[in-house]
């Protein structure tokens, strides 16, 4: 468990963290999908959900619990995953201009 107590995991977290939000903005703007700032609140939010799921099941295995870990994953995963496609779908909605940006009014 020494390597999550490391500096440099957190580090690396953190850039992968940020590839990865600026990966989608980059999908979403070839797509021509304007997303405005609750947008990516709700976003963040979620990617949050998902780092608890995975969070609450690690923990849980960790402390010698694997019901927990298996029924917790079920449920949290299941809800992640479920709310993870209304978030893609609510990204990919709303009016846009040509170049991808926000349409007025949004």
């Amino acid at each position: 468990m020494q390597t999550f107590n490391s500096g440099f995991f957190w580090f690396v977290e953190g850039i992968l963290f940020v590839v990865m939000i600026l990966g989608v903005r980059a999908l979403l703007q070839d797509r021509g999908a304007g997303v405005a700032f609750w947008k990516w609140g709700i976003f963040v939010a979620w990617v949050v959900v998902g780092g608890f799921t995975i969070a609450f099941v690690g923990t849980s295995l960790g402390e010698g619990e694997p019901v927990a870990a298996q029924r917790g994953g079920l449920l949290f995963g299941l809800l992640t995953i479920i709310s993870g496609v209304g978030v893609w779908r609510l990204l990919l909605s709303g009016p846009t201009t040509d170049g991808g940006e926000v349409a007025e009014g949004d």
